[in-house]
């Protein structure tokens, strides 16, 4: 009994455990898919005001409880699509998520999961 109840408790632990090695912002773009990569930038070039769409990348794993936040100024982001990266070997590496954000107001570009801020660089205007 006190086997089982160990092997319970192990399995339970792996379950909500997460391996993230980095969480980048790659691009935000407009409603009508015009938008800028903003990888090795500090300010965007185009002003996004109203509905816009935000993309990340997460390298690693990270369990489908985990909390990501992602915000550009107030307006926090809701997700919308994943899509998974693989490298040349055909093994996961990571997922890029897609999120939507209504009220955009000049602001930092935040990526936070689990409570934990991985990139914060980028001013959008």
């Amino acid at each position: 009994m006190k086997k089982f109840i160990l092997l319970l408790f192990l399995i339970k632990l792996n379950l909500f455990a997460s391996d993230i090695q980095a969480a980048y912002a790659i691009g935000i773009f407009h409603e009508n898919g015009l938008g800028e990569n903003i990888q090795h930038k500090r300010v965007t070039e185009q002003d996004y005001n109203g509905i816009c769409f935000s993309k990340i990348v997460i390298f690693g794993n990270y369990s489908l409880h985990s909390k990501i936040d992602v915000k550009v100024g107030d307006s926090l982001g809701y997700y919308v699509s994943k899509i998974p990266i693989y490298n040349n070997y055909k093994i996961k590496i990571g997922d890029e998520l897609t999120f939507k954000h209504n009220n955009i107001s000049k602001g930092y570009f935040e990526v936070k999961i689990d409570g934990k801020l991985y990139d914060t660089k980028v001013l959008i205007k």
